[in-house]
């Protein structure tokens, strides 16, 4: 993957998200329809895009290898959080919340916007990444991330429990579009009958509005951050999602010999700011889903030249 192809579909997200936010500011769109975009976008653009990749290619189990090399760089992430926050001495749900957004990116969201727009006509390629954000990321937060919440949260048990949220996750359209385009991948489609080539212009509209839907999420999302009073906290999350995380993955990529590609792939995925759903699952078990909430905030600005700087040194 060339370093221009990356740094130009970043210079598109970036223009829609600030098209969102003007948009915002003369009340186009306004912050209570955050929530209606991103529902768009967990409930039809990515299940379709998903079911889409999954469906078209034929599954293999080595595409499993990517997303055990995310996983593991996301706990020696992790890892880092915890030991940082008990030098640091923050507060458990302080704690909690740290360890989610410092591991956790938006693999699913903005990283597949992005590498769609690189790699969309490759759905072998495609395939591989669906895997690796849905297997290495989603699947974990719903258990070991839900987990961690739980134990770090101030919820005294009224939230959710574990396997609640987990089952909760087995229904989800992400889920659903998962395992249906892993079951039509092995029987196979075929391309001459005219129901799947109307299904696959569906899904390939629907897919295709994954950058877009992003894109004003996030512009709908962002808000000035008091940088003084969490400098600490900012710097400390920016430098282990943003910067050791990559590392860790890459490095992980050398010492198992993946190919460039692969190792790219595994790059951009590790260098995406932290995910929005890490700070749900930190808010809905009782962490601090304000502290969550800015962090979150802070990845997203500082990726914009943070992923665009590990491209040109990486790729």
């Amino acid at each position: 993957m060339q370093f221009e192809s990356l740094f130009d579909s970043f210079v598109v997200m970036l223009a829609l998200v600030g098209s969102a936010v003007w948009f915002r500011q003369r009340n186009v769109i306004q912050d209570r329809e955050q929530g209606v975009f991103a529902r768009l976008v967990t409930d039809f653009a990515l299940p379709a895009l998903i079911f889409a990749n999954l469906s078209s290619e034929p599954f293999r189990v080595q595409n499993f290898e990517l997303a055990l090399v995310l996983f593991l760089a996301i706990a020696v992430v992790m890892s880092a959080a915890w030991l940082a926050g008990r030098w640091m001495r923050l507060e458990r749900p302080v704690l909690g919340s740290v360890i989610l957004v410092s591991g956790v990116g938006s693999t699913s969201t903005l990283g597949y916007s992005i590498l769609q727009n690189i790699y969309g006509d490759n759905s072998e390629i495609m395939s591989q990444l669906v895997v690796m954000g849905e297997v290495g990321v989603v699947l974990p937060l719903f258990t070991v991330g839900v987990a961690i919440a739980s134990y770090y949260g101030e919820n005294n048990g009224e939230g959710p429990t574990v396997g609640e949220a987990f089952r909760s996750f087995l229904r989800s359209p992400i889920f659903v579009a998962f395992v249906l385009g892993i079951l039509a991948s092995a029987i196979g489609l075929h391309q001459d009958n005219k129901v799947v080539r109307l299904l696959d212009d569906f899904l390939g509209i629907a897919s295709a509005s994954l950058t877009f839907l992003v894109a004003f999420t996030i512009g709908l999302m962002l808000r000035p951050i008091a940088f003084r009073e969490l400098a600490g906290l900012v710097v400390l999350v920016c430098a282990l999602k943003l910067i050791l995380e990559p590392i860790v993955a890459g490095g992980f990529a050398l010492v198992l010999g993946l190919p460039d590609f692969q190792r790219d792939l595994l790059l951009v995925e590790a260098a995406m700011p932290s995910g929005a759903l890490a700070a749900v699952i930190a808010a809905r078990y009782g962490c601090d889903a304000a502290i969550a909430s800015a962090l979150l905030i802070a990845t997203f600005l500082l990726s914009l030249f943070a992923v665009p700087l590990i491209g040109y040194l990486a790729l």
